[in-house]
């Protein structure tokens, strides 16, 4: 008799971290970019994915860690998309005006995981991505200027959205071992 089979096994057995640990701790990220308050963003965003797995223990001291998983913010990008906006009626803005139709913010974020008795690094991984925005645009006769209040507005979901996205690949690559 002959039997086939495949090759390929589901498993959900990754339970564990890199050199078995299963307790963590998670420092406030270091911000090394000029983006204030960032680092909270990424903190609890991480701390959120750990959380949500529900198979690591995360604890508020490093003492009562096995390992301790670090940040750090390394840079923030910000680039306008200059675009000129010509309108054919000319109450609204001035002729060849330049505004930006898209921004786009990229982030770099460093991490690793230290074992706490030996100091050893068990895990580190580098992540860089990117998101657009729109920004606020003039096209009524009583704006004369961009809405500051909203471009910052943007700006800081657009960081906190992407604080999300990163450390949710964060975390699946610390898991994964990868």
């Amino acid at each position: 008799m002959l039997s086939y089979s495949c090759a390929y096994k589901l498993s959900n057995a990754v339970d564990k971290l890199p050199g078995g640990v299963s307790t963590i701790a998670v420092p406030m990220f270091k911000n090394d970019s000029k983006e204030p308050n960032i680092e909270v963003y990424f903190t609890n965003s991480f701390r959120s994915e750990v959380l949500r797995f529900g198979r690591i223990n995360l604890v508020n001291q490093e003492s009562l860690a096995e390992a301790v998983v670090t940040g750090t913010i390394k840079s923030v990008k910000i680039i306008s998309d200059e675009s000129v906006i010509e309108s054919k009626n000319a109450t609204y803005l001035p002729f060849g005006t330049v505004l930006a139709t898209q921004v786009k913010v990229s982030v770099t974020v460093s991490m690793k995981m230290t074992e706490v008795k030996t100091q050893k690094i068990l895990w580190s991984g580098d992540y860089e991505q990117s998101k657009n925005y729109t920004p606020p645009q003039i096209t009524l006769p009583v704006i004369n200027s961009a809405n500051n209040l909203y471009n910052l507005s943007e700006r800081r979901q657009t960081l906190e959205t992407l604080s999300k996205d990163m450390m949710q690949l964060a975390l699946d690559r610390l898991v994964d071992n990868f």
